[in-house]
């Protein structure tokens, strides 16, 4: 494995890309929010710290 790809993996934030999963699985963010019991803004800052 690459040094900058080991970095990427150590500094990746899982929280973040399981919210993006169940935001694809629920089909929407209000849903997604509803199934991980946190508000839609939360949800929403997550998919932008995600970019």
């Amino acid at each position: 494995m690459r040094p900058y790809e080991e970095r990427f993996l150590w500094r990746l934030d899982w929280n973040l890309l399981r919210t993006f999963i169940v935001v694809v699985e629920q089909g929407g963010v209000t849903r997604a929010a509803e199934f991980m019991n946190l508000s839609q803004p939360t949800i929403s800052s997550a998919l932008k710290r995600l970019e």
